[in-house]
């Protein structure tokens, strides 16, 4: 179907969807058990609680599956599960969470890491059999797109009689991004810390900005001054050359910037660039070629093209690992980092860091962004397959309450602010961090292949000539974009 006629039908649809959610959650809900309420970490006086019934759910096995990558360790899921206590406060928050409403609500956790191309396989046969072997499950956001349209997943605004997606435990900006013509598929909440993770900052190395007499960054950023210009500016304002050959190397120079791939798209972002926008029906449009998208993308080109800067294919098989690596060993002043690099740091006692936010464009930008890897998160979905949604949904709903408070002191306060840091200023670095958070539907589903081409477009490409490269692929996502809608009218018509 023409993607013009679709969305002339979506009214109609939205409309649908809105009786049938209303019906959904027409029966009046007790507030949940006192268990679910107590909550450490918070100083406010009347705390958000889930709007659960009392009920024993009978010895429930809540079975949950996570993607794993065997060569990314500081990323093995954390979150879900915890066997005992050990003394590190995200997996006790999380143990105690588990143990506390297992016993209020009579029901168990039962994790396994599944390699995520493996999970990606066993999803769609799941799917496909009808077999109801997870409960929810978290797919590597780069891999889930063709299931995100193909049925696979139930949806988080009608198929669970429990779930309030209003409350401030569920993350908005995730709900709004990620979803098409007001269905959600994927979801984001208080009970996982892998899309807080998988969040992007700049880290500095304090001894280099010391040894050259750099200005204080942090003042930089608090006075609004923290762009790509100063970025560029700080970079290349020493002779990184140590031992004088003419020739940068990572076994014996300095780099002005350490990153992999994944620092162009995330610049990008931090400068309100965008592949996708939302029309009133809430389906996605290709807006990349708008003139602000394309002027981000001829500044980020003074960065990522000097010699100073380092990124992925740059060095044969490098790694995220290794670049943190040549980091923590004193070669580079700054660093694109995740949150999960963060956490990797804190035991590192060679170097002395900082932690900055994404620059922004220019001074009139008002708010740093912060982009969420698609690399390295997964979301919560639910199989179509699930023959209790009911009681996912109650499950899903308390966990997320009871990780309101709990969890995220855990992780943002205790582990990141307090363990992860070394200064009082990173931590109102990481307030800016997570203040402005983004996603973008046309970097989930990678239209027409565009934005793997602009991922890697530093690395793999030798002409700043981006007005020429998008004119190559404009038709390929244009044609992807159709499809889409295409899908999309045959995922609608599977709810109608």
């Amino acid at each position: 179907m023409n993607k013009y006629i679709l969305r002339v039908i979506c009214i109609a649809l939205a409309a649908i969807t809105v009786i049938l959610t209303a019906v959904s959650c027409a029966e009046t809900k007790q507030p949940a058990d006192e268990t679910v309420k107590q909550t450490e970490g918070s100083t406010e006086t009347e705390k958000v609680h889930a709007d659960l019934p009392d009920m024993n759910l009978g010895g429930y096995t809540f079975s949950v599956a996570h993607w794993l990558r065997n060569d990314w360790p500081t990323r093995i899921n954390i979150d879900i599960y915890a066997e005992d206590f050990t003394g590190d406060p995200i997996n006790d928050a999380v143990y105690k969470r588990n143990t506390r409403l297992g016993e209020a609500y009579n029901f168990e956790v039962e994790f396994e890491a599944v390699e995520a191309g493996e999970l990606v396989n066993k999803t769609r046969q799941f799917v496909s059999s009808q077999e109801d072997v997870y409960d929810l499950v978290y797919i590597l956001a780069s891999g889930v797109s063709g299931l995100l349209i193909d049925g696979s997943f139930l949806d988080f605004e009608n198929a669970f009689k429990y779930v309030d997606l209003d409350k401030p435990y569920w993350d908005q900006e995730i709900r709004k991004n990620l979803s098409f013509l007001d269905h959600t598929f994927l979801m984001a909440s208080s009970m996982n810390i892998i899309d807080e993770d998988a969040t992007a900052g700049v880290g500095f190395n304090k001894q280099i900005a010391k040894d050259q007499m750099l200005p204080n960054f942090y003042e930089i950023v608090n006075a609004g001054n923290w762009t790509f210009e100063q970025v560029y500016d700080q970079m290349t304002s020493f002779d990184g050359d140590v031992n004088g050959d003419g020739n940068l190397t990572e076994q014996d120079d300095i780099y002005g910037f350490l990153g992999g791939d994944d620092v162009f798209i995330s610049f990008f972002y931090g400068a309100g660039g965008r592949f996708t926008e939302k029309d009133e029906y809430d389906l996605p449009f290709y807006v990349f070629g708008e003139e602000d998208n394309i002027n981000i993308i001829l500044d980020l080109f003074d960065i990522c093209y000097d010699p100073v800067f380092l990124n992925h294919h740059a060095i044969k098989n490098g790694t995220d690992p290794y670049y943190r690596q040549l980091f923590i060993d004193g070669h580079g002043l700054f660093f694109w980092m995740r949150m999960d690099d963060a956490r990797a740091l804190r035991g590192e006692e060679a170097i002395d860091f900082g932690i900055l936010p994404i620059p922004k464009w220019d001074e009139t930008q008002k708010e740093h962004i912060s982009m969420v890897s698609r690399h390295t998160t997964g979301y919560m979905s639910v199989l179509n397959s699930e023959r209790d949604p009911d009681t996912v949904g109650f499950i899903m709903e308390a966990m997320a309450a009871a990780s309101y408070y709990d969890l995220t002191y855990a992780y943002y306060d205790v582990t990141l602010k307090t363990k992860s840091t070394r200064d009082d200023e990173s931590q109102d670095m990481l307030d800016l961090i997570f203040a402005h958070r983004t996603t973008d539907i046309g970097d989930v589903f990678n239209f027409g292949g565009f934005t793997d081409i602009m991922l890697r477009y530093c690395s793999q490409n030798k002409t700043r000539n981006i007005a020429s490269s998008y004119a190559q692929y404009e038709s390929k996502i244009e044609d992807a974009i159709d499809k889409f809608y295409d899908e999309v009218e045959r995922l609608e018509q599977r709810y109608y």
